[in-house]
């Protein structure tokens, strides 16, 4: 079953969404997500005890994490039914950010298969109309909230305010299509202080959003001393930033296969490092099972994806985790 909703999936993919302009094919696809209780569907999902797992000392019913990319509690909603074990909101700011000017958002194909490359700018309510929205929303599965701040007073404030509404806190030092946070990989020392600061504003399990742009950085500087702080889990990573003159800024994260190789290099050298003591979730490229497979057995404790929720379909958690079964 799951291959045929796999199969039709990728027509409507490549028959619709992929040929439709890229704002339309937005719009389409949250307002399918709004509008259609796909995840009432038990198709989707896959319910074994043998797939549960913790992060952090959260339990979550299985080992798969939806990226951040969504703030709309209907969508988050929806996707908590979805087949994943957590759900992550994406990152929020103090004020409102309108994002930057379109377009924002182009593809990418490849070999490896396609992909998208995001200016999007951080793009969010703001942090008191989020935490009015989100108030009411069940956790079906364990909620990830996601903050982005300038400074260490704003990631304080919002890990402080937020961290009620989560299971888990992740702040983003990574996303490459603004200076907002990116710049905080540039500077290790006043992460660290910020590390610090910020393991101090929760008591909830905290996660790390690493950069695979500042590989050397990350392994020598960030994640020491994100374990000092007391921080046990990053998310390695993010998308990679590229040059795009399609895009309003020329630039953006890149996200899709083409930066899969990259993921897989990075949890393997991380995890000897590192090993038990540092909890990694591993994403970017993740659009099939048998990759996701080569991440858990590289070491990794979830795995995180977005491209290929869109590129792929809803089907695809149901599909990874029918293989993580079968590779027992």
């Amino acid at each position: 079953m799951s291959r045929s909703i796999a199969a039709l999936y990728r027509f409507f993919y490549d028959g619709l969404l992929s040929r439709l302009p890229e704002p339309a094919a937005i719009a389409l696809g949250q307002s399918v997500l709004r509008r259609v209780p796909l995840d009432r569907l038990g198709s989707f999902r896959l319910e074994d005890p043998r797939l549960a797992v913790t992060l952090g000392g959260v339990s979550l019913p299985n080992p798969l994490i939806l990226a951040a990319m969504y703030y709309d509690p209907r969508i988050l909603s929806r996707a908590m039914g979805l087949g994943f074990g957590a759900v992550t909101a994406k990152s929020i700011t103090v004020d409102p950010r309108p994002g930057h000017p379109e377009p924002n958002l182009v593809r990418t194909r490849s070999d490896a298969g396609p992909g998208l490359v995001n200016c999007n700018g951080f793009q969010n309510p703001g942090l008191t109309a989020f935490r009015a929205a989100m108030a009411r929303l069940p956790h079906r599965v364990p909620l990830i909230v996601s903050v982005a701040g300038e400074s260490i007073d704003q990631y304080v404030r919002l890990v402080r305010e937020l961290g009620p509404l989560g299971d888990l806190v992740e702040f983003n030092i990574s996303s490459p299509n603004t200076r907002l946070v990116y710049e905080w990989s540039r500077k290790p020392g006043e992460l660290a202080a910020l590390l610090h600061e910020v393991r101090g504003a929760t008591a909830k399990p905290l996660i790390v959003k690493l950069s695979p742009d500042f590989d050397e950085t990350n392994q020598k500087q960030i994640i020491p001393a994100a374990l000092d702080a007391g921080v046990r889990i990053v998310n390695y990573g993010n998308t990679r930033r590229i040059e795009d003159p399609r895009l309003s800024q020329g630039a953006g994260g890149l996200s899709g296969p083409d930066i899969f190789p990259a993921t897989l290099a990075n949890l393997r050298r991380t995890r000897g490092a590192f090993g038990r003591e540092l909890e990694i979730v591993a994403t970017g490229g993740v659009d099939s099972p048998d990759k996701a497979v080569q991440l858990l057995r590289a070491g990794a404790n979830a795995v995180g994806y977005f491209t290929g929720f869109v590129t792929r379909g809803p089907i695809l958690a149901r599909r990874i985790l029918e293989r993580v079964l079968a590779a027992r």
